[in-house]
């Protein structure tokens, strides 16, 4: 009977100790609702991990399932990474549609894919000319969740550029800014700071992977910590935070940048669509 008592006990311990690890689905707000619980939208889904993928039978998700789960499982290593933590508890929604006409009948933008913080909720295109990034935009929504809001739109899309680090080159975060810094078509650090919408109209491919660059170079040469600061701290705390001022960063990212080399096949029209 002890055995018995004892093996129950065990059993029910390891049962209990699995549940409470496994990731909990957020009711979805009723602003997921009008997308994944749309009646004129025909969905389906499937679970795997922290995520659940909805999707259209028919589309290019539906026959490439096996391929999505294998960069679901890279993007939320790397995430975390970037983040410092060793794991996330939320569960995710991942709306799919085969293209950016479709992403506007659904979303309301002719985009590739987005996020929408605080709402557990990523829409992406998937096709075979458009990867879906989701690095990038599953970035966005824990990132929110574990650092914070960031007022600094230069954070934000910079981080997650860097957490994507795919765009055709190697070292691309770098070796695209050299090219950028070549033919004098990088930004000034304060318009990126101050007005970062303004310059991505101008090119948002510029704006994001200079940020990018920006974004690595202090993470990396300064440590996640003092880029947590600034995160929520502001660009109006820089000199308190890293002992220099943000035109001091500027020479001196810039100087670097200059000791990088660009790809020797470098070919800037690979960049008219973004980095896939």
């Amino acid at each position: 009977m002890r055995t018995l008592i004892l093996t129950i006990f065990f059993i029910t311990t390891a049962w209990l100790e699995s549940f409470s690890q496994q990731v909990v689905f957020r009711q979805p707000s009723s602003y997921v609702l009008g997308f994944i619980g749309n009646d004129s939208i025909s969905l389906s889904s499937v679970n795997y991990k922290s995520f659940r993928i909805y999707f259209k039978d028919s589309s290019y998700t539906a026959n490439h399932i096996n391929e999505i789960e294998k960069e679901l499982d890279l993007a939320y290593n790397k995430i975390l990474t970037v983040l410092n933590i060793t794991s996330y508890d939320n569960g995710i929604y991942l709306l799919a549609v085969d293209s950016k006409e479709e992403m506007q009948k659904v979303m309301g933008y002719k985009i590739k894919g987005g996020a929408a913080k605080g709402q557990d909720l990523v829409f992406f295109v998937y096709n075979p000319n458009i990867r879906p990034q989701f690095k990038h935009e599953i970035f966005h929504l824990i990132s929110y969740e574990i650092w914070g809001l960031t007022n600094y739109r230069l954070l934000d899309e910079g981080s997650a550029t860097y957490t994507d680090n795919y765009c055709f080159y190697d070292n691309p975060m770098y070796s695209i800014n050299a090219y950028y810094l070549q033919q004098n078509k990088l930004f000034p650090f304060d318009s990126l700071v101050n007005s970062f919408d303004h310059q991505a109209k101008k090119s948002d491919v510029i704006a994001y992977i200079q940020s990018a660059g920006i974004f690595k170079y202090l993470y990396e040469k300064y440590g996640v910590e003092k880029i947590k600061l600034l995160w929520t701290g502001g660009f109006e705390n820089f000199n308190s935070i890293y002992g220099f001022s943000i035109r001091q960063l500027e020479t001196d990212w810039l100087n670097f940048i200059k000791t990088v080399p660009i790809p020797k096949d470098f070919d800037n029209n690979k960049l008219n669509e973004g980095c896939g």
